[in-house]
């Protein structure tokens, strides 16, 4: 099952998903005194819808870490379907861009390259992958780390010319961050004093649940 993910290199800066020019309109902000601030708060409203949706929307290089197998014994063979071969699966629950390398931990402990393997999408909408093992290695460590998968994850740019339009950075996100950068520079505290609030209707999270994905299974 999965276990940890981390994040290896991110493709673009910040700025390139949400411009300071942008953010400052949304901000009705004409002034440069705060220019630094809000550059921070670009990062910080990305961090947090990442942190809503459940992956990297950021088009960044990560790597999934697996302790085994997530899925049952399966028959899968891509020059004969009809065929018996078992395989394996793992499954991937995030916006994957392309699927770089599999890898496992042998038995002294030493990060192999798997090969014989293939990905489809899940059948969940535009998110997820099922990496399919044709064969599996049957000398996997005995330490919590036996499979490591390395992607692309996130989106594209907006700006991105010859990709899907699927793969786009979506407006929807970018708005949900820009009502994040909206409420954080207007409250410089984590309490607010002597004054009734209640939430938006159609707010970020309204903006973000389309492409949310709740748990790994």
């Amino acid at each position: 099952m999965y276990i940890a993910r981390e994040i290896i290199s991110r493709t673009h800066a910040d700025t390139a998903y949400i411009t300071l020019a942008e953010a400052k309109q949304h901000l009705r902000v004409t002034s440069s005194a705060d220019d630094s601030y809000i550059m921070g708060l670009i990062g910080m409203a990305l961090d947090a819808c990442e942190q809503y949706v459940g992956y990297s929307i950021r088009k960044a290089s990560v790597k999934y870490a697996f302790d085994g197998f997530t899925g049952p014994m399966v028959s899968v063979d891509t020059l004969n379907p009809f065929g018996m071969i078992e395989g394996n699966m793992l499954r991937l629950f995030t916006r994957v861009l392309s699927v770089d390398a599999i890898k496992y931990v042998d038995q002294n402990n030493t990060v192999q390259t798997a090969t014989d393997w293939i990905d489809a999408p899940v059948k969940f909408g535009q998110f997820g992958r099922t990496i399919v093992f044709e064969s599996t290695p049957g000398n996997l460590t005995d330490d919590t780390v036996r499979m490591i998968v390395e992607l692309t994850e996130g989106f594209e740019l907006a700006s991105a010319t010859g990709v899907n339009e699927s793969s786009k950075f979506p407006v929807s996100i970018k708005h949900a961050a820009l009502l994040l950068i909206g409420q954080y520079y207007d409250n410089r505290q984590s309490i607010v004093v002597g004054a009734t609030q209640s939430k938006m209707d159609y707010n970020h999270e309204y903006l973000l649940d389309k492409y949310r994905i709740v748990k790994f299974d």
